[in-house]
């Protein structure tokens, strides 16, 4: 499917998306994959006898694992622990697409329960996201490694949710479901807390995670909604965002660049006495507009020509 938007309509989408970046911030300079890393994460991957070919293969998302951790999360000190989030992001990312093709999710039905019970799972990728999630203790504090589990859990049952309610109208009086929904698959709890080092005190910074989780969230969101639009999809958050609010999409994509410029406002008043916490989310916020950036699918290049004509 592609777009019915006129032209004026996705340079107006352009803009918005511009005035975002501006307003957060966020300075673009073009990106591309650190090929270096992306072999050192292949290696590991076989080295660790995780699917690399097949139908269960995530060799063909190393690559969102490899922008992600060379951009947004470049800050943290230890290597390993870099490594397991570009393993973790490809491995996820690979059964958010076994869903989305439809292919035989039987086993995805299970996965939380074996986990829970430590029986092993019944598919390549399901088994290597079982093992990743074993190892986050070995990165992260205790409860911070329990939050990261719940996120996952939750990520994984997010998938089995939007397989079964696929084609559901979407109520005008339920204006909450969508970011319940958004919370569930987001995985930004997870992301959130991986941008913090191990060392550093949870209370330093967990009272922004609400905000944080809203801009982890909603900036990718915003940054993926020209491109959705070109590709005429409608199954994405701001699309369900108006629909139960009653907005055009044009006044949802306004309304949430507004609530996510302010969550990225309040996190930054949270961080701001702790230097290193504050760093590490500055870090991280120009490095996740970054690993966007180097993913040439979200064609940031058409959206900062407009910010640079603006």
């Amino acid at each position: 499917m592609t777009t019915t938007l006129d032209n004026k309509a996705l340079a107006s989408i352009r803009q918005a998306i511009a005035t975002f970046l501006q307003r957060c911030d966020l300075q673009y300079t073009p990106v591309t994959l650190d090929e270096e890393l992306y072999a050192e994460c292949c290696q590991d991957a076989i080295n660790r006898g995780l699917p690399m070919d097949g139908n269960y293969s995530i060799r063909p998302f190393l690559a969102v694992g490899v922008a992600l951790i060379s951009n947004a999360y470049a800050h943290l000190p230890d290597r390993s622990t870099r490594m397991w989030i570009c393993l973790y992001t490809a491995v996820c990312t690979t059964i958010d697409d076994i869903v989305d093709k439809g292919q035989d999710i039987t086993h995805v039905y299970r996965f939380n329960e074996r986990f829970a019970s430590c029986q092993p799972q019944a598919d390549p990728v399901l088994t290597a996201l079982d093992a990743l999630l074993r190892e986050v203790v070995h990165h992260y504090p205790p409860l911070v490694s329990n939050l990261i589990v719940t996120s996952s859990l939750n990520f994984v049952s997010s998938l089995l949710l939007d397989h079964e309610t696929k084609g559901m109208k979407i109520s005008a009086d339920a204006p909450l479901y969508p970011e319940y929904s958004r919370l569930l698959s987001g995985l930004a709890d997870a992301y959130g807390l991986f941008i913090f080092p191990p060392a550093l005190p949870l209370g330093e910074y967990i009272q922004c995670m609400p905000d944080l989780k809203f801009v982890i969230n909603h900036t990718n969101d915003i940054l993926s909604y020209y491109k959705e639009e070109i590709e005429g999809e409608t199954v994405n958050y701001l699309s369900l965002m108006a629909v139960s609010l009653a907005l055009t999409k044009q006044d949802a994509l306004h309304q949430l660049s507004e609530n996510t410029i302010q969550a990225h406002h309040n996190t930054m008043q949270v961080l701001r006495p702790d230097t290193e916490a504050c760093d590490a989310f500055l870090s991280f916020f120009q490095g996740y507009f970054g690993f966007h950036a180097a993913l040439r699918r979200y064609k940031l290049e058409d959206i900062m020509l407009e910010k640079s004509s603006s």
